[in-house]
């Protein structure tokens, strides 16, 4: 996953012997000797990731740098990977809160440095990925404002063979944060990782003596969709460095390189779920705005467009398999003189009843669309034509049997609906040799003259196919 890192160092021997090394793992690598010349950079193209020297630094100290340089861009911050020569605890703790995603010490372990930035650029491009659709979602007009939501407890769940472990963990850590908390071997933690769907971060205990165990927790709960944005924080109680690696390049968003530790833990944690709330929240919203591209506002049904592309495809599967299937086109009767009695909100309300009502009465694999006013397209696929006339009926009977009630006004409508079908079986057989013909084209109009010879005969009823011509007027 090349990227762009932007190193800030006044000493250019340092920043030099960096961008050789992250151009040899193919990041494109931009330099900054002071934090104006950075400020300059990000503004003319933002960068991945942000490489500081903590120590190197010619207006101001590395951590107020760090400070003002994760203030720049507060809806997505650029992430920070600060650089030190002298590793303590306080320093570590500084700069985690001042909006670092991580510290290293110097001299770098190169494969631990590309571990690192391999870590940190994945749950980058994750977010922007996220971001990128929820715009495009956005400027389509299929994604509303989001409303604002009730945030639960944050859930963690620790990890260790060492349960007495894990209790001297969560003891320590509760005074400084408000998540709730559990323990779990990783083998009861494997049985229960694809019910983890709750936790908002697991905490790894990864033992130098019997790594294998943690890191295939690890593993297991990167390979269940359920857990994908879950937040993960490992600990190496004695530091090693295949570990570290291995645990990163398997899914770990952060380490702790330097054992367990309660305020370095809670600042890790409150990032990590910050991120994975975040995430969640994107993806929601694109969930959201891809359901609306498809689905009718109204009734909850599909929507025309929605349909007419899918009935496409099905109509191929259905010649390509040599199985017959049936395409209908249902129509409300005499749902103007709803509208014109009762109003507007009647009328929606009884689509709504109807459509809930349509949609139980089918199978799973059927499709149902609303694509006109009170005009409903219902597909089946894989029926014979006897199946497909008693699902219509059915239709029809389900429309008919009891009144539409409007508790508020004491109102009761009684509804009928007319339905053409039109099956693939009685497409002429030459349109194979046709391909461009519009053959979905085709089998809506069978299924709409069908329509009109219901509505022309008495509505309330199936018919198939007629060879009459459209009325002009409307069918009613």
């Amino acid at each position: 996953m090349p990227g762009k890192i932007l190193v800030l160092d006044s000493v250019p021997t340092n920043r030099i012997v960096l961008k050789v090394k992250l151009s040899s793992a193919f990041y494109s690598v931009s330099q900054a000797c002071t934090l104006k010349d950075a400020i300059s950079h990000i503004r003319q193209d933002p960068p991945d990731l942000i490489v500081l020297c903590a120590e190197n630094c010619s207006d101001g100290g590395g951590i107020e740098q760090c400070r003002t340089l994760a203030r720049i861009r507060p809806g997505l911050p650029i992430p920070i990977l600060v650089l030190t020569s002298e590793m303590t605890r306080s320093l570590r703790l500084t700069a985690l809160s001042a909006g670092a995603e991580d510290i290293l010490q110097k001299p770098i372990h190169d494969q631990e440095l590309n571990a690192r930035i391999r870590a940190i650029l994945r749950a980058r491009e994750a977010s922007e990925e996220l971001r990128l659709r929820e715009r495009t979602t956005r400027a389509l007009g299929f994604s509303e404002q989001a409303r604002p939501e009730f945030e639960r407890r944050a859930q963690v769940i620790f990890v260790s063979q060492d349960g007495s472990l894990g209790l001297r963990w969560r003891s320590r850590l509760k005074p400084l944060v408000p998540y709730a908390m559990q323990h779990y071997s990783p083998k009861s933690a494997l049985k229960e990782a694809p019910n983890a769907t709750v936790a908002d971060a697991f905490v790894i205990a990864i033992d130098h003596d019997c790594p294998d165990e943690g890191l295939r927790f690890l593993a297991e709960i990167r390979a269940h969709t359920g857990n994908r944005h879950c937040g993960v924080l490992v600990v190496l109680q004695n530091r090693c460095d295949r570990s570290l690696i291995d645990a990163l390049d398997l899914g770990a968003n952060a380490i702790m390189a330097h054992g367990f530790d309660a305020e370095e833990m809670a600042l890790r944690l409150a990032t990590i779920i910050k991120q994975k709330r975040l995430r969640e929240k994107l993806d929601r919203t694109v969930h959201d705005g891809l359901q609306a591209a498809v689905t009718d506002p109204l009734t909850g049904l599909f929507n025309r467009r929605y349909a007419l592309h899918q009935l496409g495809r099905m109509i191929s599967q259905s010649r390509d398999d040599q199985r017959d299937m049936a395409v209908m086109v249902a129509d409300l009767d005499h749902f103007k003189r709803i509208n014109d009695r009762y109003g507007h909100a009647v009328g929606d309300e009884v689509l709504r009843q109807m459509a809930d009502r349509m949609r139980a009465a089918l199978r799973s694999t059927d499709l149902i669309a609303r694509i006109g006013g009170e005009e409903f397209l219902i597909v089946l696929p894989f029926v014979a034509t006897s199946q497909a006339r008693r699902t219509a009926e059915t239709l029809c009977e389900t429309v008919r049997r009891s009144p539409v009630i409007l508790k508020g006004r004491d109102l009761q409508v009684n509804v009928t609906m007319s339905i053409g079908m039109g099956m693939v079986s009685d497409l002429p057989r030459d349109l194979a040799d046709h391909p461009d013909t519009d053959v979905t084209g085709i089998l809506l109009d069978q299924a709409d003259q069908a329509l009109y010879g219901a509505k022309a005969t008495g509505r309330d009823q199936v018919t198939f196919r007629q060879s009459t011509t459209r009325p002009a007027s409307g069918m009613g």
